[in-house]
């Protein structure tokens, strides 16, 4: 199927930013949903009013935005606390905290694992300073802007 082994450990290396990318992604959608939730409660807009809706929330995008952070940062406490857990379990085996242990460092797994995990918020904050903006409050999120044509559209 390749030409080279070399395939293999390229295909590896972005499957592991693909996976850090995708709960990354996962997190910042659980936020968006929480805010947009806010949003609505603050200005006294029913949910069932909306086309779409789901009985679990906002307590899925809560525990989807706790899950993820704590997927994400896991390998921070298997390095501080690496004694306690059992290596055996897959999810610690393929989040690339050996890399920190006595004779196991490899540059390739530190960057796939954790690169993607300081890029984001360097990003995110940075972008927030480019543009000079913060959050936008609950209470002043527009929900009726446009509101006509993405109903027609629907």
């Amino acid at each position: 199927m390749s030409v080279s082994g070399g395939a293999g450990r390229v295909f590896g290396w972005f499957a592991a930013m693909t996976s850090v990318a995708g709960l990354i992604t996962w997190f910042g959608i659980s936020v968006t949903y929480i805010r947009f939730y806010a949003g609505l409660k603050a200005q006294g807009i029913d949910r069932a009013k909306l086309p779409f809706k789901s009985s679990l929330q906002p307590y899925a995008a809560w525990y989807a935005a706790g899950m993820t952070t704590i997927v994400c940062t896991v390998s921070a406490y298997v390095l501080l606390l690496g004694h306690v857990f059992d290596t055996s379990l897959i999810f610690l085996q393929t989040s690339g905290w050996q890399v920190f242990l006595r004779g196991n460092w490899a540059v390739d797994v530190f960057v796939t694992n954790y690169i993607p995990l300081v890029i984001f918020p360097i990003l995110y904050i940075g972008a927030r300073n480019y543009y000079r903006q913060g959050p936008v409050k609950a209470e002043d999120m527009d929900f009726v802007s446009d509101l006509a044509e993405i109903e027609a559209e629907s």
